[in-house]
């Protein structure tokens, strides 16, 4: 009986042995017992030291307790058997699902901290996922070479840097590593890749995102060679710059999925893709091949290719002969040709093969109608793409086939780098398409009332539609009310149009509506409190619109899956009770110029998830509550609470483990700025500008390398510069003006390379200019140093900014010449036509204040890439104005006033074109005003007064435009507007005879008449006194008189005064 039972154990064993080895590849491997053993102590102790090591947000980990068999863990698989533990599953929420782009709570769920050496002791652990977290820039720990038994090993998303520890390579049982996307710079050094041709049943290679920094690609290709079982490997984003054309003894026999997207790989096409048979997926996508579209007869031969994406690969116009090789593929399901510059598409294939293609991609391209007619003969396509292309038929149809196809992408379209004028007919026939389910006209111009389209959206598109995409396409009018009748949409984009009148409560009907977007119309009155039973919504932005009213409890009842709220730029008022606990978890939640306060709303406690959080103009005048300042350093990316009334301290320390942008501008914050304590590895803004700090400027900035922006403007800062700044290797936008800072020019500026945008306006800043500002911030396009009292003269080094187009040096004391070297200001050479390049530097998001046209002027980021500005008025610049200076033809103002400035006008300043504001007050200008000047059509500031000009007034053109006088008050001039008209005896007279004749007639008579009043003075008192002795005698004596008196009473004051000081200071 005993020899019997152990047979049938025997055979039970071998049942399961046999049922693990059928198991997928990627699954965990965990034999079945009925009887379940408890997991071994010691693996149970490794598994708590490496909790104890875990960073653990949202406790994944808190069923990982002790006296609980670890078997049951969140995660943990065991041996059912032996009790071993097999598998470690610790996957966090994957970045690219629906989910993360809308919820957003990612960084809360993820695992964090150190991976301890401990989980050495799962001896039998073949199954280890740790992917989707994030650990902060750790190395991928060494100690994993070990496990033995491994087969599966996914670290992908992590974050971890550094090399890939070469004892990988140990790891023979391997079937699956995925290192991918660890965007902290996970890399390769080894340079013949022997680790890699060592992972002998390696069947799935992801190392996308992995940087191969030897670049020996022949080498990497000819080690995966080697590996037998090799199905799928994807190396995209690896810096790649060159594949082997050739690979002898060809091993590639099971190779089903080949990415080499995203590489800079500009070579041929290798031989070796020729034999690929088995070769199912291929990406090759944002490469530079060099001769791709010459020979598309590789592709033919890789005959059991469904899926082939070629987007941003330089196809140029030989789009026929790749459509007759494609033609060939009897499996092609999926093609992707987006942005591959095709001209045009052949207007006909014979024998049209395509019968198994579902997705076709030819957006972004040069395609125009008269050559897709036989794309909507392929019965088996269901989702096409032709946006972004020249479709400029008048019309669009519906032919019979494309009745199948369940998404149309057909928006913006254009015609010759413009939008198109192609107008969209919707007839009734699309009603019939039963299987449409995604519709995006997105851009195209409908410019029709919606309720007229309502013909094209009857029939069973009504029950099979979930996806429509009608934004900016030109619609007008009411929302109609038939909307609410397409029952299963999912997405309704109505946004960026011109809709009118209120929200219609018909679609509070669209029961499994998860999005929402109605943003950037004209819409009024009041939110329907019938959506508060949209029980499925997740995005919800009505910003931009004109509505008002309450908005109150019953307009949230079952929105218990709302993520994303956003109704800034609207003026309703937030009326909730104050106890009021709103079924949602808001990831995002911008209200912007709603009406929220005075006091910070107490519901919002509650929002523990909340990412993105924008309270600016909200009229909110009470402190910053505690509990806000907790979300802050918890979970927040964004925080705005600018415009608001907001006072109080904001707290010594803070520190943020997740903020990108924190934006506490325009409001009454007062005390010394706090100690940021700036952990997140991706925080890129500060503005606390427009408020009342004080002190001075902390020493921080260590642990800041990450921020682009700083804007400090308008506080009571006062100190020098600290030499942590120095670290802001990546700062774009430093603005401190309008505070009291001090010190000369900070040098830790030196290392911030990347500025664009530096404004030290209105401070106590002394010393020179250093050179090094032409040298090493040579992206600098905005430099303003306004209102210090900077000495020396400008450096010619600032010529060599290139990019430069923005320069206030004025009201310092400067001094020297202008250095004739600023007319190589690359930017300020470029006509408006051609600086578009330039122009996308500049994103600057505050305004500024300009003083521009003879008055102060406020220019933000939509405006102010487009001024070409210099202005060095108020300094002691002399010498002559360069005529150098000509050569800037995109220079708009030009301000020298206020310097001592001499010689003529140079005649060349007419060439400026583009200057609509010059100004050369208050100089030592000589000579008179160059006719040429009256080129300048644009000019409509124009100021030369006190200054010694002399000669006629330019006439014509905007010069006939200046009727105010005062502005060449202090000069020798005459001509229009000035009483002094430049004639005599009723006829006009030349500028030599006005200045020569009439000027010596004037002078002689001022000499005569000076030289006899002064004789007569003379002689009238001094021959009296010489020769009447009595009246000398009394002369004398009363002038001896008058100066005893004077020199008394002055006496007697000082005394007095001294007196008074001495009293007051006992």
């Amino acid at each position: 009986m005993s020899v019997l039972l152990s047979v049938l154990q025997l055979l039970l064993l071998l049942l399961l042995f046999g049922h693990a080895l059928h198991c997928n590849d990627a699954a965990v491997l965990v034999p079945i017992s009925k009887y379940p053993a408890n997991c071994i102590e010691s693996e149970r102790m490794a598994l708590l030291d490496f909790k104890k090591h875990i960073q653990d947000p949202s406790n994944k980990l808190s069923s990982w307790v002790i006296g609980q068999d670890c078997c049951s863990w969140e995660g943990v698989h065991c041996d059912n058997l032996t009790g071993n533990i097999l598998a470690l599953e610790l996957k966090g929420p994957d970045p690219n699902s629906y989910e993360s782009y809308y919820w957003d709570d990612s960084n809360y769920l993820q695992l964090g901290g150190e991976i301890s050496p401990s989980l050495l002791q799962l001896q039998h652990l073949n199954y280890l996922d740790l992917s989707c977290n994030f650990f902060d820039g750790t190395s991928i720990p060494s100690f994993i070479s070990q496990f033995k038994e491994l087969r599966y090993l996914n670290l992908s998303y992590s974050g971890f840097q550094g090399s890939i520890p070469a004892g990988f390579g140990n790891l023979s049982s391997l079937h699956t590593l995925d290192l991918s996307h660890n965007y902290g710079g996970v890399y390769v050094d080894d340079p013949a890749h022997q680790w890699l041709s060592h992972l002998s049943s390696l069947q799935h290679l992801v190392v996308s995102g992995v940087t191969f920094r030897s670049n020996s690609s022949s080498c990497l290709f000819l080690a995966l060679n080697k590996l037998p079982s090799i199905k799928e490997i994807r190396l995209s984003q690896c810096g790649l710059e060159s594949i082997p054309l050739f690979i002898p003894h060809l091993n590639f026999s099971s190779l089903s999925i080949l990415d080499l997207s995203e590489n800079y790989i500009n070579f041929s096409v290798p031989s070796f893709q020729f034999n690929l048979k088995s070769l199912q997926y291929l990406d090759l996508r944002v490469n530079y091949f060099d001769n791709i579209g010459h020979d598309y007869q590789w592709l033919s031969n890789l005959t059991s290719l469904q899926h082939l994406d070629m987007s941003f690969v330089n196809l140029g116009n030989m789009s026929t002969s790749l459509f007759l090789a494609l033609n060939k593929l009897p499996s092609i399901n999926e093609l992707h040709l987006s942005n591959c510059k095709l001209e045009k598409l052949p207007h006909s294939i014979p024998h049209l093969n395509f019968s198994s293609l579902s997705v076709l991609d030819l957006s972004y391209n040069h395609i125009n109608f008269s050559g897709i007619s036989w794309l909507f003969n392929i019965k088996s396509l269901q989702s096409l793409d032709l946006s972004q292309n020249e479709l400029y038929h008048p019309t669009i149809t519906v032919p019979s086939p494309i009745m199948y196809m369940t998404s149309i992408f057909i928006g913006p379209n254009y015609y010759k780098s413009q939008p198109s004028e192609i107008s969209i007919s919707i007839p009734e026939s699309m009603g019939s398409l039963c299987s449409l389910q995604t519709l995006d006209l997105t851009s195209l111009s409908i410019n029709k009332r919606l309720v007229e389209l309502e013909g094209g959206f009857s029939g069973c598109l009504k029950n099979s539609l979930t996806h429509l995409h009608l934004s900016s396409t030109e619609l007008k009018g009411d929302i109609p009310d038939w909307i609410g009748e397409i029952k299963n949409l999912k997405l309704l984009d109505l946004s960026r149009n011109s809709f009118s009148g209120s929200v219609p409560s018909s679609l509070a009907s669209l029961s499994f509506l998860e999005e929402l977007l109605l943003n950037d119309n004209q819409l009024t009155g009041t939110l329907p409190k019938e959506f508060g039973n949209l029980a499925q919504l997740v995005h919800l932005d009505l910003s931009y619109n004109q509505l008002s009213g309450a908005i109150a409890e019953e307009h949230f009842t079952q929105l218990g899956n709302l993520k994303t709220l956003d109704m800034s730029s609207n003026s309703p008022v937030f009326n909730v009770s104050a106890n009021w606990v709103p079924p949602f978890l808001l990831n995002q939640l911008r209200i912007r110029s709603c009406l929220v306060g005075p006091e910070f709303p107490t519901w919002l406690q509650t929002q523990h998830m909340l990412k993105t959080l924008d309270m600016s103009q909200n009229r909110i005048s009470s402190t910053v509550p505690d509990w806000l300042w907790n979300l802050t350093t918890r979970n927040l990316i964004y925080l705005g609470l600018s415009f608001n009334q907001i006072q109080g301290m904001i707290p010594k320390f803070l520190t943020f483990t997740h903020m990108e942008i924190l934006d506490l501008s325009s409001n009454l914050f007062s005390g010394p700025l706090p100690n940021l304590h700036m952990k997140s590895p991706t925080f890129s803004s500060i503005d606390l500008s427009n408020n009342s700090f004080s002190g001075e400027l902390l020493d921080c900035w260590s642990d800041s390398s990450t921020l682009s922006e700083i804007n400090l403007a308008y506080n009571n800062i006062s100190g020098p510069i600290p030499g942590s700044i120095s670290h802001l290797s990546n700062l774009n936008f430093l603005l401190l003006n309008d505070n009291k800072l001090s010190g000369e020019f900070p040098d830790s500026l030196k290392n911030c390379s990347q500025l664009v945008t530096l404004d030290l306006r209105h401070n106590n800043f002394t010393g020179s200019i250093p050179a090094w500002i032409g040298e090493r911030l040579s992206y600098l396009t905005v430099l303003m140093l306004k209102s210090n009292a900077f000495v020396n003269h400008i450096p010619q080094e600032l010529s060599q900014l290139q990019y430069l187009q923005i320069l206030d040096l004025s009201s310092n004391n400067l001094s020297g010449p202008i250095p004739k070297s600023l007319s190589n200001l690359t930017a300020m050479q470029m006509l408006p036509d051609t600086i578009g390049w330039i122009l996308l530097v500049i994103q600057y998001k505050d305004t500024m204040l300009l003083s521009f046209r003879g008055r102060d002027d406020e220019y933000n980021q939509r405006n102010i890439g487009y001024l070409n500005y210099i202005d060095l008025s108020n300094n002691e610049l002399s010498g002559n104005i360069p005529e150098e200076l000509a050569s800037l033809y995109a220079l708009q103002s030009l301000n020298l006033s206020g310097n001592t400035l001499g010689g003529e006008i140079p005649n060349k300043l007419g060439r400026m074109k583009q200057l609509q504001s010059l100004d050369l007050s208050r100089n030592e200008l000589s000579g008179s005003i160059p006719a040429t000047l009256s080129n300048l059509t644009f000019l409509e500031h124009f100021n030369v007064s006190y200054n010694n000009l002399s000669g006629r007034i330019p006439s014509g053109n905007q010069f006939n435009t200046f009727n105010d006088s005062s502005i060449y008050i202090g000069n020798h001039l005459c001509g229009y507007p000035l009483s002094d008209n430049c004639t005599k005896d009723g006829g006009i007279i030349t500028e030599e005879l006005s200045d020569g004749k009439d000027e010596d007639d004037e002078m002689l008579w001022v000499y005569i008449g000076s030289l006899s009043g002064f004789a007569v003075g003379f002689w009238t008192i001094w021959g009296v006194l010489i020769f009447k002795k009595k009246w000398r005698h009394a002369y004398f004596h009363c002038v001896d008189n008058t100066y005893n008196k004077i020199y008394v009473f002055i006496a007697v004051s000082f005394a007095r005064m001294r007196i008074k000081m001495m009293s007051v200071n006992h």
